[in-house]
């Protein structure tokens, strides 16, 4: 790897956090782009994954007096088991279908935003756990699950502080599924986790940006340029 390649992940590494930290989901979508382009979509997702844990984890801590458990739990029972599918799904698929389903993924994440459909109808403790085995399989095999556990988080009223943090430690579960099924298949290995650290760091340092914004920062036009982006990175990879 270059250094003017490791110098774009580094910068990606740091707008994907601080996205995430502000809005609690979109700085995977984000940063998968760019991962894709410079390692290439069999590497990106599970890197992705190493580095949205840190970030995780870090927006969980900033937010820990807002977690709702309860809610995490009814998740966390079916988004950890359909994580490790989704993640040993991962490991059989060729890198060709691979882009086309982060491509379908990103649009499908844009047409949702841009829709604004309501869906879902009402959320319970219970639809949590059913709708945590789609969510944990997502994360799988595109990295992230938020275009599923959002409308639900803020459906049952989890909002600011407390989406952001329940939102986190959920993800986080999956991630932590993922990669123990990816260390053991050896998509990922000790050298790799090296090559992340410096990166995790940067995550940990946009997620703390995010915690100093979040109370003064106008979301709204940024996110319709991050959608218009985000598009166009769909239908890239559809032709990748």
């Amino acid at each position: 790897m270059t250094g003017a390649e490791f110098t774009a992940l580094a910068i990606g590494a740091l707008i994907a956090s601080t996205v995430s930290g502000v809005a609690g989901v979109g700085g995977g979508m984000i940063y998968l782009p760019v991962l894709v382009e410079i390692v290439g979509p069999q590497l990106a997702v599970p890197y992705l994954t190493v580095l949205l844990l840190a970030g995780n984890f870090s927006r969980f801590w900033f937010a820990r007096k807002h977690v709702d458990w309860k809610v995490l739990g009814h998740l966390a029972l079916g988004a950890v088991p359909g994580a490790a599918l989704g993640a040993l799904c991962f490991t059989i698929l060729p890198a060709f279908w691979i882009t086309k389903i982060l491509g379908v993924y990103l649009l499908a994440y844009v047409i949702l935003n841009f829709t604004r459909m309501q869906w879902p109808k009402r959320a319970t403790l219970q639809s949590m756990t059913v709708m945590g085995i789609p969510a944990g399989f997502s994360s799988g095999i595109v990295g992230g699950s938020g275009l599923i556990m959002a409308p639900f988080f803020l459906k049952y009223g989890l909002v600011k502080e407390a989406f952001l943090s329940t939102e986190a430690l959920a993800a986080a579960s999956t991630h932590i599924m993922k990669i123990f099924v990816w260390s053991g298949a050896s998509i990922i290995g000790l050298n790799d986790l090296k090559l992340l650290a410096p990166l995790a760091v940067l995550m940990i340092v946009g997620t703390y940006v995010a915690k100093l914004l979040i109370t003064r920062m106008r979301v709204q036009v940024f996110k319709v340029i991050l959608l218009v982006m985000l598009s166009l990175v769909g239908i890239r990879f559809l032709f990748y």
